[in-house]
């Protein structure tokens, strides 16, 4: 939410490019609120692509992973009028372009993964059924076969030029928004909250443990689902803590995998023995307050370390 001149309150929708759609910028406008959507580069029109995978214009960073430019433009959505026909007006849009060096490697890690599954379904011979699921889409099919030179005869080959065009566009991203003197850096920082959020619901189901839900009323629901996002608030305290003393922060599993480690073995009657430690236990516990150090702790440490733990944080 952020405040405006115009309103004493608007609303910035922020969203994936499945809602950069005529109708959502529309009923955006209308309702005197802003947008940040991303857009797709391959997907884009011919000028669009070619303004993002152009060298001008782009300010990079030192070390040369990350650059990114803008600029004011115009997008083209389509409204319903009165008379019930569909009309084309001009928006005035803020596009921002980013390239990153890491996303570059994950698309490509991604692409050869799709590549392979291509060949083998050629292979197999039955790269038709996979490519409608999208599993080989880098398949294509021709009217004459390689091997015999028949016509007529339909045969699946590896699609070079579609490989070739993909791969021009590694790394790349564009983000079209209704906030025009928004910065570049707040634009993308917009819109990577919305990852945040996504990466959140994805911890809740799969650390958490939120799916599936093994109770029935109402009550229960709610307290099952209470209990999950509670321990995510923790789970990011955590994270942060950890981030802001290490200047590296964690991953969910990775805190979570670190927690489940520190496990005491009775050692004799008196004694604990803590035969787990890694750095990232030592930074939890300093995050904590809780000494995670020792191999061996006593059972009056240990009852210390519980009481502590009750205890609530100032």
């Amino acid at each position: 939410m952020r405040f405006g001149p115009d309103s004493p309150e608007r609303v910035v929708v922020v969203a994936d490019k499945g809602l950069n759609a005529s109708a959502n910028i529309a009923r955006c406008i209308l309702d005197g609120n802003g947008y940040v959507f991303s857009q797709s580069v391959r997907r884009a029109d011919a000028g669009l692509r070619s303004w993002v995978l152009a060298d001008e214009g782009y300010a990079s960073n030192e070390e040369g992973t990350y650059k990114v430019k803008s600029r004011i433009g115009e997008k083209a959505v389509y409204v319903t009028g009165e008379d019930g026909r569909r009309k084309r007006v001009m928006v005035p849009v803020k596009q921002v372009a980013f390239w990153s060096r890491r996303y570059a490697e994950r698309s490509r890690a991604e692409r050869a993964k799709v590549v392979e599954k291509s060949l083998r379904a050629i292979a197999r011979g039955d790269a038709a059924r996979a490519y409608e699921r999208s599993s080989s889409r880098y398949a294509r099919p021709v009217p004459v076969d390689p091997e015999t030179g028949e016509v007529g005869a339909t045969a699946w080959v590896l699609d070079e030029a579609r490989i070739a065009g993909d791969a021009r566009c590694d790394g790349y991203c564009c983000i079209v928004t209704s906030e025009q003197d928004m910065a570049d850096g707040e634009v993308i920082d917009c819109y990577r909250g919305l990852w945040r959020i996504e990466e959140s619901f994805r911890v809740v189901k799969g650390e958490m443990d939120a799916r599936p839900v093994y109770v029935s009323t109402e009550a229960h629901i709610r307290s099952h689902f209470l209990a999950c996002f509670l321990a995510l608030l923790v789970m990011r305290l955590m994270q942060a803590d950890v981030g802001r003393a290490t200047g590296s922060r964690p991953s969910a599993g990775a805190v979570q995998e670190a927690l489940s480690g520190v496990v005491g073995h009775r050692l004799d009657g008196n004694h604990w023995i803590f035969d787990y430690r890694t750095d990232l236990t030592d930074a939890l516990g300093e995050s904590t307050g809780i000494d995670l150090t020792r191999r061996v702790a006593s059972k009056g440490r240990v009852r210390e370390i519980m009481a502590s733990v009750r205890k609530p944080r100032s």
